[in-house]
């Protein structure tokens, strides 16, 4: 039944637009996108704030650790607005959660609580259409350093050619050094990749219905 259901993903998501075949935005990814702006994230969790993780609103002006990006904190926020689970404080602190997130992601536990891969030939392609069509989705990337961050983001309900998901990857919403509604993965990640295609970032999906507010 769910072979079925991705073929029938695969066919009507896509239109033609300008000569170029183009995914397309379902209604619950419309819903989605609703709520994904609605977070704020261009004016919350902002980089060298010390930040309550549920809100992004900065909390302790005079802290001097914890208050360096919070793209993590973010992920976590958005997850539990949504009644789904992603490795979060108090389980793990702020510091050093996107590395976490990142071996969590492919546990026991997150398998239980409804994260699967993206996996197959054409993952930027896979991840963009589960996103638009209404799907959650991460993004993560570990450092390889583990002394330092690495990176997380959701992708963004986006209508774009399947040539433009090739060349710059699936389309993210995102706090970092600088927060963004929708910025190319290429370009939010760019100082965390390795090589192009991204051979260090995963993806995955929560295969579980989303409670979207309102």
């Amino acid at each position: 039944m769910k072979k079925i259901f991705a073929f029938i993903v695969m066919m009507t998501v896509f239109s033609i637009v300008d000569g170029q075949r183009t995914t397309q935005i379902t209604g619950a990814g419309d819903s989605l996108k609703t709520f994904y702006l609605s977070l704020n994230v261009e004016n919350l969790w902002i980089a060298g704030n010390h930040v309550k993780w549920e809100t992004g609103e900065a909390d302790r002006p005079d802290a001097t650790s914890g208050n360096h990006t919070h793209c993590s904190a973010f992920i976590a926020a958005a997850c539990k607005k949504l009644n789904l689970y992603v490795l979060r404080p108090p389980e793990h602190k702020q510091v050093l959660l996107a590395n976490a997130q990142y071996d969590w992601l492919s546990s026991a536990e997150a398998i239980t609580d409804g994260w699967k891969p993206v996996t197959g030939n054409n993952v930027f392609g896979a991840a963009q259409i589960l996103a638009n069509n209404g799907a959650i989705v991460i993004v993560v990337c570990k450092n390889p350093d583990d002394s330092k961050p690495g990176h997380a983001a959701l992708v963004m309900p986006a209508e774009v050619s399947l040539s433009k998901i090739a060349e710059d990857g699936p389309f993210v919403i995102q706090a970092g050094t600088h927060n963004h509604n929708k910025i190319s993965l290429r370009a939010g990640f760019k100082s965390h990749l390795i090589d192009w295609p991204a051979s260090n970032i995963s993806f995955y999906y929560n295969t579980r219905p989303l409670n979207l507010p309102g």
